[in-house]
């Protein structure tokens, strides 16, 4: 309990400092991303930063104290942006749209495995770190905890039971991550899987309605 809390605190004490928003913050930010996607987090370094941002390293840890919170608000600028997207969905409904409308919203979340976007680097990139750094395990168990609850609002008024809807939930969140990694290289094309994913869904929500 002690070492979660310690991690949690890390969380929120980098929440704060992000609220120093301002273009020297933003620098540092760039900078290292720039050392991230070109030499991969071992490059990531206060020291390199402060070179590419030509700041002294004080300055750079009067902003980030350390390399975790620098991570930190790194994973920030896109974790937090992916949220505030998914929270811009419309809420699914139960009725004759729920299934083109789940669909929709699957197709629309599916489609980031096929494209090698900057988002998506940097998501693989903290997967690769989570496995050393406690800091940032925390951070993308954080993440994908409120992934998971906001999912949960989009899918409730079309969910027979909480059953039901945490099923759905759990089965959509590690297919849509391992279709980001395992896309390129399925034996099924993007509508088959969309239509795959669409259908199980659909499949446990009815399931759930017909036990009720």
């Amino acid at each position: 309990m002690i070492a979660v809390l310690k991690h949690v605190n890390a969380y929120d004490s980098l929440k704060r400092a992000e609220m120093k928003n301002n273009p020297k913050s933003e620098t540092i930010i760039d900078c290292a991303l720039e050392l991230l996607n070109a030499q991969g987090d071992h490059g990531v370094t206060m020291r390199k930063v402060a070179q590419c941002a030509d700041m002294s390293l004080s300055n750079v840890q009067y902003y980030f104290k350390n390399k975790d919170e620098l991570l930190t608000a790194l994973a920030n600028r896109y974790f937090e942006n992916c949220l505030d997207e998914i929270r811009q969905l419309p809420v699914l409904a139960d009725g004759d749209n729920l299934r083109p409308e789940l669909a929709q919203m699957l197709r629309g979340f599916l489609t980031h495995g096929l494209e090698v976007s900057e988002m998506c680097r940097i998501f693989r990139e903290y997967w690769a770190i989570a496995t050393r750094n406690d800091v940032i395990e925390e951070y993308l168990r954080k993440y994908y905890s409120d992934l998971a609850d906001i999912l949960t609002e989009k899918l409730r008024p079309a969910s027979p039971s909480p059953k039901a809807l945490s099923s759905a939930v759990s089965v959509i969140i590690p297919f849509v991550e391992g279709y980001s990694i395992t896309a390129h290289s399925l034996p099924r094309n993007f509508d088959e899987v969309a239509e795959l994913l669409t259908s199980t869904v659909v499949s446990i929500l009815n399931d759930h309605r017909d036990n009720t």
